[in-house]
This record gives C-alpha cells, structure tokens and sequence, in this order.
C-alpha cells in the first residue's frame, strides 16, 4: 500500500483530524492525478482512518470551468457530464475493490444538493458577496485564473474568469461547514492541495468564516501511479 502523506493547514485543521469522526474526499475529473491508483489509495487511508467518509464529485459547474478554458460552449456540457460519470465510476469501483458496503459511503457532487438548506443557504450567501462585496469578487476571479490558464504564462481576461466562478461558488460551502450540511460535528476535506480561496479562507481574509468543526488536509501519495486511467 503507498503511503499517504498528511498535513493539516492549521493547528485547529490538526485537532480536527484527531478527532477522526469524518473526511470528505474531493476527487475532480479530468484531472490526471486522480488515476484508478490513487483514488483506490486515497480511499483505503480514509476508511481506515475515520469513522465515517464520504466522496465529492465536481457539480454541473464543471462547465463553466471548461468554457473559460475557451471549449465551445455547445460542447462543454456533453464533456463536462462524461468526465463526471467517469469519475464516479472510479469512485464506485474504488470502494467495492475495497469491501465498503453498499451505501455506507455517499458519493454526490454539489449539484446533488438543491434540497439541502444549509449548502443552498451557504451558497446564496457566497453568491450575494461575489454580486455586491467588490474585494470578495476580486478574490474569487483572481482564484479561477490558475484553474483555467495553460500556464503561468497566459493572459485569462476578466471575462474568462467570470465564466468560470459558478464552480469555486459552487464548491466553497463544503470547504465552509460540511458538518451542517452533511449532519457530523466536524468534518475535514480532503484534497492534495489547497483549493482556490482556500488559503484566504483558513487565513480569516473573507467576508465568509468556516465553521468550528471544519478542517483541511492537504492529502498526497507518496508515489502516485498514473497509469491506470
């Protein structure tokens, strides 16, 4: 089994994890770091290490990010619902390659829940701010660029980075208070790095501050295999 290498963002994210009551795995698609490999790894540390984990997925939003890499907008959507499905699959086929039963780990994407009042709530929250507080708008479209530059050296316009927003709105109350809209007391979100706003977040630089019993790991292999896609 490889080694999977932790580290908490903060002393607080630290006695979270200590805890061990919940993870909340981020698994994004089209992302080559998350081959068959790793995600099955990934998952086998989290079952053995909390007492209850669950698997997010990218939402429907996951075409506004391709469409502000510059994919025809008539295309995004039909790609957008394969690289979902496709990571699911991976998911799915982790957790029976591991012995999870049936049911005991939830595998959603943000769009799952429109009927969830503390996730909708956070995310009209989060929109309202990104609408009328001009420093948090800044921080969001700044957050974007390098999820749809091709690098460091490309110029993203501002209305490139406003196409892909609905994402990183999307995604931020489960990095805010996954215990209020999953029902845990407290909740850690596992991913290898730190996600856009993240940072600001954990850093007490937004308008929007993260629950107590919310924490952040940084989670990496040790030696990632990529070749299994």
């Amino acid at each position: 089994m490889r080694n999977v290498t932790v580290r908490p963002l903060t002393s607080t994210c630290s006695r979270i994890v200590a805890g061990r009551e919940h993870a909340l795995v981020g698994v994004s698609a089209l992302n080559g770091y998350f081959s068959q490999a790793t995600i099955t790894e990934l998952l086998r540390w989290a079952l053995a290490t909390f007492a209850r984990v669950d698997v997010l997925l990218p939402g429907s939003e996951l075409e506004s990010t391709l469409r502000g890499r510059g994919h025809a907008a008539g295309k995004v959507r039909r790609k957008a619902r394969m690289a979902i499905n496709n990571t699911r699959n991976r998911v799915r086929r982790a957790l029976g390659d591991l012995g999870a039963a049936p049911g005991s780990v939830a595998v959603f994407s943000w769009s799952d829940l429109t009927a969830n009042r503390p996730y909708t709530a956070m995310r009209a929250t989060a929109e309202r701010l990104y609408a009328t507080d001009a420093a948090f708008r800044d921080a969001c479209l700044e957050a974007v660029v390098p999820v749809i530059s091709s690098g460091p050296e490309e110029a993203v316009s501002r209305e490139r980075a406003e196409i892909a927003v609905p994402f990183l709105l999307g995604e931020l109350p489960l990095v805010v208070d996954t215990p209020a809209i999953l029902g845990t007391g407290s909740s850690v979100f596992c991913y290898p790095r730190p996600m856009p706003l993240v940072s600001h977040l954990y850093g007490g630089l937004l308008p929007i501050s993260r629950a107590p019993g919310q924490g952040f790991l940084v989670t990496t292999l040790s030696r990632v295999d990529t070749t299994s896609h």
